[in-house]
């Protein structure tokens, strides 16, 4: 990649950020989003919680994606570019240089939005709130938005992750100063999600099934058995929710 072209790349406002909102790419019918049914025996007080949180959590989310995705874009942009060129003309260095800083800005754009989100739990309640999240409730316009941001993040940074992994097995130099940037990245991403659906189980149903739609539900089994999230909910006796079925 030229020079030029590299600077073209350099601002993440010259891409489109994929925008969530309540309920967007669930396939709920008309007004089942707020909804309850009669399985549902949270107290008012529980459902507001539940409410304000998934609200908390959705504005968090939505905010890294519209900082991180375009960052994810332009490492695409960066390695797609490179491995056009003709093998005599690649410069691997050149890679690095051009990959490497928007690797560490992704990963302390949510390597910071994980804190925030571990915030959102200051009495570390995660346990007791998935036991209780266990009761059946028809998902809320908060928790679809919630589920609609997660999916876009998994979707963007795991998927790159992995897309970046295999494209870097061309580029042997630039895989060893490159994979453990990569590693790095993926850290924040699997507590971020796993916080998430820890603290509103059912959001965990729907993001599995908006990924599973895309043939991405296997970056969420993934991140589920890096958190131990897989032991935990079956646990709770609640390891319906990990099929994303």
């Amino acid at each position: 990649m030229s020079q030029s072209d590299a600077q073209q790349f350099q601002n993440p406002n010259d891409f489109d950020i994929p925008r969530t909102g309540a309920g967007m790419g669930l396939n709920d019918a008309p007004g089942d989003a707020g909804s309850s049914t009669t399985n549902d025996d949270r107290s008012n007080e529980q459902k507001e919680t539940d409410r304000k949180l998934a609200e908390r959590l959705s504005a968090l989310i939505e905010d890294a994606n519209s900082r991180v995705v375009p960052l994810c874009k332009m490492i695409r942009k960066h390695i797609e570019g490179m491995e056009a060129r003709k093998e005599e003309d690649r410069n691997e260095d050149e890679l690095v240089k051009a990959v490497k800083p928007l690797l560490d800005q992704a990963t302390k754009i949510l390597s910071e939005t994980e804190g925030m989100v571990k915030g959102a739990d200051p009495d570390n309640r995660l346990s007791n709130k998935a036991k209780r999240h266990a009761q059946s409730h028809s998902a809320t316009s908060e928790e679809q938005r919630l589920a609609a941001a997660l999916k876009v993040m998994v979707e963007e940074v795991g998927g790159t992750i992995e897309w970046a992994r295999n494209k870097l097995d061309s580029f042997p130099k630039a895989k060893k100063d490159l994979g453990p940037l990569l590693d790095a990245l993926a850290q924040p991403l699997t507590q971020i999600v796993g916080g998430v659906m820890l603290l509103l189980t059912g959001v965990l149903n729907l993001v599995g099934k908006l990924l599973s739609g895309l043939g991405l539900d296997s970056l969420l089994k993934g991140i589920v058995t890096a958190t131990g999230l897989d032991k935990i909910y079956n646990g709770l006796g609640l390891g319906k929710y990990l099929g994303g079925k």
